[in-house]
């Protein structure tokens, strides 16, 4: 035991000094909101899987495969393979229009894109989703962190809790998007450390793929079928394939990109990781259906997979790993809440703009202790199981999908459209999960065809964009960028 306290205590002290060292970083609120634009292909890639996949990996996912068996394979291709298309479709669209508008926050992108600076009603929509699906989503992150903590160590679950959330705090107000980068590019390096690990030591006590197959058929012959219901599988596809591209957390990775044309061997460097963490986990979890057929908790399954079968100094670092599958999706939701209420309702709103970067940086750290006290006390109160709250926040995320897809290749797309759109989008997320459909077609899914549906029809009975914003949709559709990344007035 003491061997494990000592790797994770490093682990959580590593994160903090990284926090300290990006602290001394920030000089200006553009360092701490958007990092500078100073990440490069790497460090993005990376990180965009780290705050990706989250808790979600080791903790949600395992519940899932245990659930569902071969059929959780299309959750596997669907996150597997989005950062590929997230890269391509949006990585380099992203940085480019971030540096031609001076954005700073995710919603500044909204804002420019469909002209509102003027009534702000874009900027407080966009606010009030943010707040209430990142403090949820982060507030399953803490559940992830209680669940691993208490199986690893025994402590009480609040307790476990509040020290993960603690460090998260910590760093992320101290370092802005700097400290959650880095972190994020170590922790993501860990997150495939932890799943090498969990592929030797499975298929080294389960015996062979066709051995656990065989095993698992005989449990249930259905959990051995990849073939579900079609609905759920679109939706499973979704999840990854369309959710990605909607979610703050994720999108502000590439805000922060140096240079937009390196997208394309981010999303090489993205798309692998993502294929090798979500298919050797989902093996891994194929093969503690096997060992544990009895798990009185399957979303522990991976966590009892290295407690039982490795030494101790190594389940302190895989343990470390799994909280910083859990860490790295914390503090960039927890980044992108805060500048939601600081860059986004107090600067822009509050003070119209005109707040001091110190007065900006002062408010994001209290507003990030604030939200954090938030998620703490949605975490000691869930409302479903880690798999379900993350899935709705996420889904709940996904309204922006659309909205940017259509803001960044289609230049008839309206203000009007885009107002009504998250609106209803949101609202129809909310009534998915209180209907129960969510068991039958994944949130995102409904997210992204409700809000894109409504946002093509409202786009097209209102007025066309101004000239100024049609001719920056053009410009960011040019294959040649060079030279062209301007900032308009």
């Amino acid at each position: 035991m003491t061997e494990i306290l000592a790797v994770i205590a490093l682990y959580m002290l590593a994160m903090l000094y990284i926090g300290y060292r990006a602290k001394k970083s920030v000089k200006t609120s553009a360092d701490f909101f958007i990092g500078g634009n100073r990440f490069g292909s790497v460090i993005t890639a990376i990180a965009h899987q780290a705050a990706g996949l989250s808790g979600w990996l080791f903790i949600a996912w395992s519940q899932q495969v245990a659930g569902s068996g071969l059929g959780a394979i299309w959750t596997a291709f669907s996150s597997g393979f989005a950062p590929f298309i997230n890269f391509f479709v949006m990585a380099r669209r992203t940085a480019k229009f971030t540096v031609m508008t001076k954005a700073r926050s995710f919603i500044d992108l909204i804002e420019a894109r469909y002209y509102d600076a003027d009534r702000k009603v874009l900027r407080i929509i966009s606010t009030v989703i943010i707040a209430i699906s990142i403090t949820v989503y982060m507030s399953s992150q803490l559940m992830a962190a209680g669940t691993t903590f208490q199986a690893v160590l025994g402590l009480d679950y609040r307790i476990s809790v509040l020290i993960g959330a603690v460090v998260v705090i910590l760093y992320t107000s101290a370092g802005g998007l700097l400290a959650v980068a880095w972190t994020d590019f170590v922790q993501g390096m860990l997150m495939i450390f932890a799943v090498f690990v969990g592929l030797f030591v499975a298929f080294g006590n389960a015996g062979s793929l066709s051995d656990v197959m065989a095993a698992i058929g005989a449990m249930d012959p259905a959990l051995t079928s990849p073939w579900i219901n079609p609905v759920t599988i679109a939706g499973l596809l979704s999840a990854g394939w369309l959710g990605y591209m909607g979610q703050p957390q994720i999108v502000q990775m590439f805000m922060g990109m140096k240079d937009p044309g390196s997208s394309r061997r981010g999303a090489v460097i993205a798309g692998t990781t993502g294929v090798f963490l979500l298919f050797g986990s989902f093996f891994v979890n194929l093969c503690c259906m096997v060992l544990f057929p009895d798990s009185a908790d399957t979303s522990a399954n991976f966590i009892l997979l290295i407690t039982e079968y490795t030494p101790s100094w190594l389940i302190g670092i895989v343990t470390a790993a799994i909280l910083a599958a859990v860490m790295s999706s914390a503090d960039a939701l927890l980044h992108v809440a805060t500048t939601a209420v600081t860059q986004d309702f107090y600067n822009k709103i509050l003070k119209k703009g005109q707040a001091t970067d110190k007065q900006v940086l002062v408010v994001a750290r209290v507003a990030a202790v604030v939200i954090g006290v938030i998620a703490i006390y949605l975490a000691y109160n869930p409302f479903d199981s880690i798999l379900w709250v993350n899935w709705w926040a996420w889904g709940g995320l996904s309204v922006f999908a659309p909205i940017l897809i259509l803001g960044f290749y289609w230049k008839r797309a309206t203000r009007e459209g885009a107002m009504v759109s998250m609106i209803v989008g949101f609202i129809a997320v909310y009534v998915w999960y209180q209907l129960g459909l969510n068991t039958w077609c994944h949130y995102t899914l409904v997210a992204f065809v409700v809000t894109g549906v409504v946002h093509v029809a409202v786009s097209l009975v209102t007025k066309a964009p101004p000239a100024y914003v049609q001719e920056m949709v053009d410009e960011l559709n040019r294959k040649d960028t060079a030279g062209k990344e301007k900032a308009h007035a």
